[in-house]
């Protein structure tokens, strides 16, 4: 076979995000782009001054190449958090592009601090290997809208602190459908990115981490969320865990606790605050639903058709049919931050004991009530009347396993955007 990787081009780069207190970035330096004789791979060698987050970049002739369309088989210690240290991963071109020349190939490695890791993240389930991330969509190995990130990988997107910025949340007297005094707008900072699932954890993603899938027949399906789940499934029951009294401490047995060492340690996955939630709900808007519009209809009957906007979003009442069951998750279309189903199809649990007291979720990073009794809800369900679909709109429900037997009670998971090295 004719050698077809022509000229090597070498670029190093460093990224130095924009955190509080960040420490000096990572280096990458010393990369080399080689291609054995007499084979169609190309190798590249990089050293990282410290540890953090390596992704890459092929180019020809200066273009980027899109990794989902020719860049797939690629071996090596990349896309993952690696020590300081000399590290190599491979291309092997000739498997993914046989019959095409590569002119002017060159790479781009890029050394990420482990308190600003990439944009995407992933979590293999079904495997051993280590979480994987990446800095955009194009550089991923599969389309974000791939079955994998459903079954057997968690799918997480970074959302971004607000920068110092107060922003608000609750809803505006004049939204109809309103709870008072629940929804009482207030204003919050986010102050550190998060990562957070693109989708609700599903039944096949519960069913690797636990071996059961709780879901009765009706609503069973691997791409379906999981649901009939509780607070105390999740994390681990009181006293020894008890948000936000013993922190964000989950028991090892639990769903969450099997989940954080499936990443060895790495990620911290929990499930979000509530601000959290309704802060990556929005995405940016103030109306009622995440697309930027808002409610015209507060019927409580599952035959009201009046509002348009909702069954573009959610499954919900509007469009569940007779059966009101839930569906396979991604059906619908996503926020401008790419997270599917924030309103409708299961409710989600957040960390926070339930207050109405909203005077309790200002300020910076709220972590609501010290105690209580019913912990909070979001995002409505399959079988919720408009209103309860809400972007603004809490609920609440006790924590206790005992109170799980609902098939429309399931979650997300969040995950300080932080690695946290063993």
């Amino acid at each position: 076979m004719r050698n077809v990787i022509r000229a090597a081009i070498v670029v190093g780069s460093v990224y130095a995000g924009v955190i509080q207190a960040m420490p000096p970035p990572p280096v990458v330096s010393n990369v080399t782009l080689a291609q054995p004789q007499s084979t169609r791979k190309a190798v590249v060698s990089y050293t990282a001054g410290a540890p953090g987050v390596a992704t890459f970049q092929f180019r020809t002739n200066g273009v980027d190449i899109c990794r989902a369309e020719t860049v797939r088989t690629v071996t090596g210690t990349i896309n993952t958090y690696i020590p300081a240290g000399t590290h190599t991963f491979t291309w092997d071109a000739g498997l993914d592009i046989p019959e095409q020349k590569i002119p002017g190939l060159s790479v781009e490695v890029t050394l990420w601090a482990t308190n600003n890791p990439p944009t995407y993240c992933t979590v293999p389930l079904d495997s051993a290997a280590p979480p994987l991330f990446y800095a955009k969509e194009s550089e991923m190995p599969t389309g974000l809208d791939d079955e994998c990130w459903k079954t057997n990988y968690l799918l997480l997107h970074k959302i971004p602190a607000t920068d110092g910025r107060f922003i608000t949340l609750g809803s505006p007297l004049g939204e109809l459908g309103r709870y008072s005094p629940q929804e009482n707008l207030r204003l919050v900072r986010i102050t550190q990115p998060f990562y957070v699932g693109v989708y609700q954890v599903t039944q096949k993603q519960w069913q690797w981490m636990t071996g059961v899938n709780p879901v009765s027949s009706d609503y069973r399906g691997d791409t379906r969320p999981v649901a009939r789940v509780s607070y105390n499934t999740i994390r681990g029951a009181a006293p020894a865990v008890d948000w936000p009294t013993t922190g964000d401490y989950v028991l090892p047995t639990s769903f969450l606790g099997l989940l954080r060492a499936k990443t060895g340690g790495l990620l911290r996955f929990d499930l979000p605050t509530d601000t959290q939630w309704e802060y990556a709900c929005r995405a940016g808007t103030t109306g009622a639903w995440n697309n930027g519009t808002t409610i015209t209809s507060i019927e409580n009957t599952a035959s009201d058709t009046s509002d348009q906007n909702l069954p573009l979003l959610a499954r919900c009442q509007l469009n569940g049919g007779t059966t009101l069951y839930t569906a396979v998750v991604g059906s619908y279309q996503p926020n401008a931050w790419g997270l599917y189903d924030m309103h409708g199809n299961v409710f989600e649990w957040c960390l926070d004991w339930y207050t109405t007291d909203t005077t309790q979720l200002w300020g910076d990073d709220p972590v609501g009530p010290a105690s209580g009794t019913l912990r909070c809800m979001r995002g409505g369900r399959s079988s919720n009347a408009i209103r309860d679909c809400r972007s603004a709109f809490r609920w609440l429900t006790p924590p206790a396993p005992d109170n799980s037997n609902n098939d429309q009670r399931g979650l997300r998971v969040v995950a300080p955007a932080m690695i946290y090295a063993q």
